[in-house]
């Protein structure tokens, strides 16, 4: 059986933070994973690393979207038409949407080969792992043909998006947690006109109220959750080889 790697769970900041921020610290630790494959005898192999955070209102694009010129013009009305929220193009996979107050964004940072995980699997795993987190507020949660999380064929919880240089993950996840999701209506959510956001407040609002009563901060309580559960999903990996 493999030797367990113990996940460090950071969550960056106690209050909302810009886009910015969360993928400057994204890129530091990618970086140390990508410098300790190029020098291994200098650089130490970095420990497994889960960082939760909670954004300002941004309205992020996949990396395709850049060479799209409806994509773009969208971007430039989206800065007019909502100018509280910033708009970013990123290095993700996936379409537009939103992050925000209310939501848990997610972005582990490891390296699949050392976990035996293609990036098909590694995707499904961070389905299960949002399933399995929404299963303790009584949400029966599932996948599609569709990337993400969803409670029904139309209502979708969690987007993920990830990107992978050398098998080193970064982005991830977003769970709408008690998002404003007017936000969702300025945008085609990921590309799917049929769909619409909820949220764990407003599919189930009694449990998320019982479960967060008295908690200082709810973003970052349901962050340690989810880092428990994806820690139960690796060890699981490393010691059958599969999700």
């Amino acid at each position: 059986m493999a030797t367990r790697r113990a996940l460090k769970h950071i969550h960056i900041s106690p209050t909302q933070i810009p886009y910015a921020t969360g993928a400057a610290v994204q890129h530091v630790l990618v970086k140390n994973y990508l410098d300790s494959k190029r020098f291994p005898d200098i650089v130490p192999r970095p420990v497994p690393t889960l960082l939760t955070m909670e954004f300002l209102p941004v309205y992020t694009f996949g990396r395709r979207q850049q060479h799209d010129e409806e994509s773009m013009r969208k971007y430039e009305i989206l800065k007019r038409k909502v100018p509280e929220a910033t708009s970013v193009v990123t290095m993700r996979g996936g379409q537009t949407t939103f992050h925000g107050p209310g939501q848990l964004v997610a972005y582990p940072i490891i390296d699949l080969k050392e976990f035996n995980l293609s990036s098909k699997c590694y995707v499904r795993m961070l389905e299960d792992t949002t399933i399995e987190l929404l299963k303790g507020f009584g949400l029966r949660a599932k996948t599609t043909e569709n990337t993400g999380v969803w409670l029904s064929d139309i209502e979708k919880i969690a987007s993920i998006g990830v990107h992978l240089r050398r098998y080193i993950t970064s982005h991830g996840v977003a769970i709408n947690a008690s998002t404003n999701l007017s936000y969702f209506d300025q945008i085609v959510a990921c590309g799917l006109p049929e769909s619409r956001a909820t949220s764990i407040e407003q599919a189930a609002w009694d449990e998320w109220e019982r479960q967060m009563a008295g908690v200082k901060n709810p973003i970052q309580e349901l962050g340690n959750r989810l880092a428990d559960v994806l820690q139960e999903k690796l060890d699981h990996q490393l010691e059958h080889g599969k999700p």
